[in-house]
């Protein structure tokens, strides 16, 4: 069991808060049947809250079968608490939904509070007609593109992943990819996003001299092995590539660098690069959906006539 915590600031009752982390902690693997929680008075102790507070919440949850009391001996896990118990992969879907909300700028309570409004305000919604799988190098590019996607291809419900969470995609549902992760992603047969030129630079990277040094341009080191590693598995291991993550390594790798490869967060270090070398071969990863890559998408989705169905994607939250 973990410590059970309270905001006094937030809206939501602090009996409520309580009652709350309590069904988190059994559904959770945290409680488990049998587990004693400790007595009332302590709870109201540790709290600092009424103990009638926490009775009353206590009262509620044995009335609803999560807990149950024996005279003289305490409070208890009940033996079958209502509903699953998915545990650990509670857990982890949760740690996943939070660390993107905060990517958001959103803290725990405003999502819980979108997500309440969400559920209440989507009545029956209808089906997405179609669906893709869309995997980029960061989450701010997989939000810009998904909007792009579902703008451009309305009825169309895009699930967006890092490369490292993509996990079983079913038959009939096409994968879209930015330039660099295609490689990596050929035997799902990806539309990429990008035009022709752009993937014929990328083949002449692939025939670069093995030992090569490839700068990888990027806003941070994580978002830069994720292009290395998808170039990797996708058959360009002969090559050695550098992460370029500041202005000030730039200079130290324009003189060993055959090219130089940019994400969208790295094109100011680009710049930098083809002003101060303006001969190096440099490829981007595109900001906006080429017409041609949105065309095979559309032909990709006009073929896939079966239903919908659910895609498995991999926490890499864990």
């Amino acid at each position: 069991m973990q410590a059970f915590r309270l905001n006094r600031s937030s809206c939501v009752p602090l009996k409520e808060q309580l009652q709350a982390q309590i069904r988190y902690q059994i559904a959770a693997g945290l409680l488990h049947p049998g587990d004693q929680l400790p007595s009332l008075r302590d709870l109201a102790a540790g709290l600092a809250i009424n103990v009638n507070t926490v009775a009353r919440a206590v009262e509620e949850l044995i009335g609803k079968g999560y807990l149950t009391s024996h005279q003289g001996k305490g409070i208890f896990v009940a033996d079958e608490p209502p509903g699953q118990a998915p545990g650990a992969a509670l857990r982890s879907l949760l740690s996943g939904v939070l660390a993107t909300a905060q990517e958001w700028g959103m803290d725990a309570e405003e999502l819980a509070l979108d997500l309440l409004s969400q559920a209440q305000l989507a009545r029956s919604p209808a089906p997405a007609a179609n669906r893709v799988v869309l995997v980029a190098t960061a989450r701010s590019d997989l939000r810009r593109l998904q909007r792009q996607l579902e703008s451009q291809l309305p009825g169309t419900q895009v699930a967006a992943v890092l490369p490292e969470e993509l996990g079983h995609v079913p038959p009939g549902i096409p994968v879209v990819t930015t330039l660099f992760h295609g490689p990596a992603l050929r035997r799902w047969q990806p539309v990429v996003l990008a035009g022709a030129e752009s993937r014929e630079a990328l083949d002449r990277l692939a025939r670069l001299p093995a030992g090569s040094c490839v700068a990888v341009a990027a806003s941070d080191r994580v978002q830069a092995a994720r292009i290395q590693q998808s170039l990797e598995q996708g058959g360009f291991g002969h090559l050695r590539f550098r992460a370029v993550t500041a202005p000030d390594e730039v200079d130290a790798l324009l003189g060993e660098s055959a090219c130089l490869l940019a994400a969208p967060s790295g094109y100011p270090l680009a710049e930098a690069a083809r002003a101060a070398r303006p001969g190096l071969l440099c490829i981007r990863e595109p900001l906006a959906t080429p017409p041609e890559a949105l065309t095979s998408l559309r032909e990709a989705l006009g073929g896939a006539a079966a239903p919908p169905r659910r895609v498995a994607i991999r926490s890499s939250w864990v």
